[in-house]
């Protein structure tokens, strides 16, 4: 993983539940990268700089958090420790039988947050947004597909087109199995609404 200051990150798993962060809202930036005490010094005219060590520590500054503010931080703003996940593979030797091993990978519990599915886009409103809706390698689009995608900004100002598109995906129509689940779904609700209104009026007679 790479990442510099204002690096935007998302999905700061293992730390969700220690600081209420809500489970659907991990967005962020990175604030301050703090090295490891035997990181070599560096200067600002130095250019790129691969370290020899992971950082102790990132600082995160989260659009918005339930818990108090921590003491000598600002508002929103967490640190992010290093975490060590186990993973057991298998494969085979040179001599053709069966083996396996535990690796340990340490890594920062984050990923960066230029690039989301319209999945995991959905319900939010982003600042500013730039859209894919070419059409994909594999399968396709429907029109709720677009329609997540091209709903995340707040208005015209905030929001670009990465690519060209087809015409043709706003000349689809919706699945009719879709369409008539929407009316069942209406039907019963008009038959709900009905049925609580006749039991207030026995009530008042």
């Amino acid at each position: 993983m790479q990442e510099v200051e204002g690096s935007p990150t998302t999905k700061v798993a293992d730390v969700t539940t220690t600081f209420q962060i809500p489970s659907k809202y991990h967005w962020g930036a990175i604030i301050d990268i703090v090295l490891h005490a035997d990181e070599p010094p560096m200067t600002p005219i130095d250019g790129v700089v691969r370290l020899k060590y992971l950082p102790i520590f990132l600082l995160v500054k989260l659009d918005r958090m339930r818990t108090s503010q921590l003491p000598g931080l600002d508002a929103c703003v967490i640190p992010v420790e290093p975490v060590c996940k186990s993973h057991r593979i298998r494969y085979k030797t040179s001599e053709g039988s069966d083996a396996t091993r535990t690796v340990k990978r340490r890594q920062f519990p984050m990923t960066s947050a230029y690039v989301f599915t319209d999945y995991c886009a959905q319900g939010q409103t982003l600042p500013y947004v730039i859209v894919d809706i070419a059409k994909p390698p594999s399968g396709g689009l429907n029109l709720f597909n677009l329609y997540v995608a091209l709903s995340r900004s707040s208005g015209r100002e905030t929001i670009r087109l990465l690519r060209d598109f087809e015409d043709t995906l706003f000349k689809s129509t919706h699945a009719a199995d879709l369409l008539a689940e929407d009316d069942r779904l209406l039907l019963l609700d008009g038959e709900t609404v009905a049925w609580w209104s006749r039991i207030a009026v026995s009530k008042a007679l």
